[in-house]
């Protein structure tokens, strides 16, 4: 048998049969084990049988909304390479995590939705991902009101993709990512809502930003939302943000408010070559930021693409012209059009783009609706 999918749910709910079917699968060498629970009842969860963590043969592991209870042996999972847990419960042990992880030795790819303690059920409050075989780490942890102190720390040497996505530990801990490629950062490192503002006193939440940015500061493909965007506003104010001297491709989601300090971050990507922005349309006040040129600009930025854009819009027209204006060696400006209704109006645009001063004169502009 190469693989097993097990999805039941209220009606078909039968703990003593389900555990046995996986005791069976994995007795019979299972490759792939693909196991979903029901979500109606957030309060109950079937435990996985513990053979699970002794399995020779298992390649790939998914568990959603389930649980799973803290091995009474050492876990040996010597063929797994990808493991899923979703919503996945746990007892007795903080750092029952670390102990699966270190029993899997060619373990690649991991993805971890971290569950919302409710029902009086534990969730992992110290989270350790420490392997020197890790290439991908997806974590998911999104804030919710609890009184509880959570921490994670990520120690892998290979890694290579990370997507970042917790709003709920208070301590974040980054470290040897010297492998690190590609970034997608969407956290506010719990300084807006659970956790502490970000407040020039406030040394440590300042020391952990300081650090996590430092870590990832050799990567060379970075995502970043708007909200975590705005965390490095206030850091900015407060101390540097790190250089990342590496990155070539950037994508970030910016907002009218936002032109100051996106141009401060673009300081910090002295060799940024593709540069993407999701721009939304806010009720917030523009910032009168647009008169300081990053070192980008003036020597490596060669593609701008800026999405959602809408045409006669005041500071999305200022964002176009600042661009053309101040890019030394663009070769291309994509515009992405919000409003398919101008669809017919390329001639109209097309006009007007061409009363704007352009630095570059190689520079192709591409409308896209």
């Amino acid at each position: 048998m190469r693989k097993f999918k097990l999805k039941y749910d209220e009606y078909t709910y039968d703990d003593d049969r389900l555990a046995g079917w996986v005791v069976t699968t994995v007795d019979r060498g299972i490759q792939h084990l693909d196991a979903k629970g029901f979500e109606t009842n957030m309060c109950v969860r079937e435990f996985m049988p513990q053979n699970i963590y002794k399995c020779n043969t298992l390649v790939s592991l998914m568990l959603v909304t389930v649980g799973i209870e803290n091995p009474e042996f050492v876990v040996s999972l010597p063929s797994l390479k990808i493991m899923h847990l979703e919503d996945v419960w746990y007892y007795d042990d903080p750092l029952i995590m670390e102990k699966i992880i270190s029993g899997c030795p060619v373990l690649e790819d991991f993805v971890l939705i971290r569950p919302i303690d409710f029902c009086n059920l534990d969730v992992l409050q110290f989270l350790r991902v420490r392997s020197l075989s890790l290439r991908s780490f997806r974590l998911t942890f999104e804030y919710s009101v609890s009184c509880t102190y959570f921490s994670v720390e990520i120690d892998a040497p290979r890694l290579e993709y990370l997507n970042f996505n917790d709003d709920q530990s208070d301590t974040i801990v980054v470290k040897n990512m010297t492998s690190l490629s590609m970034i997608d950062i969407d956290s506010e490192f719990n300084v807006k809502f659970g956790g502490s503002r970000l407040e020039p006193g406030d040394l440590r939440k300042r020391d952990i930003i300081r650090d996590f940015l430092t870590a990832i500061s050799c990567v060379r493909h970075m995502i970043i939302s708007r909200r975590t965007l705005e965390v490095l506003d206030r850091y900015s104010k407060l101390v540097p943000i790190p250089k990342f001297d590496n990155l070539y491709r950037l994508q970030a989601a910016v907002s009218r408010s936002m032109l100051q300090l996106l141009l401060v971050f673009l300081e910090s990507c002295p060799n940024l070559e593709n540069l993407i922005l999701d721009f939304t349309v806010s009720t917030e006040p523009e910032q009168d930021g647009l008169t300081y040129v990053p070192q980008c600009l003036l020597s490596s930025l060669e593609c701008v693409e800026i999405r959602e854009l809408i045409m006669g819009e005041e500071t999305g027209e200022k964002l176009v012209r600042y661009f053309l204006k101040n890019s030394v060696v663009l070769k291309k400006l994509i515009l992405r059009l919000e409003d398919s209704s101008i669809a017919n109006q390329d001639s109209d645009i097309f006009k007007e783009l061409s009363t704007f001063t352009k630095r570059s004169r190689s520079c192709e502009v591409i409308i896209i609706h």
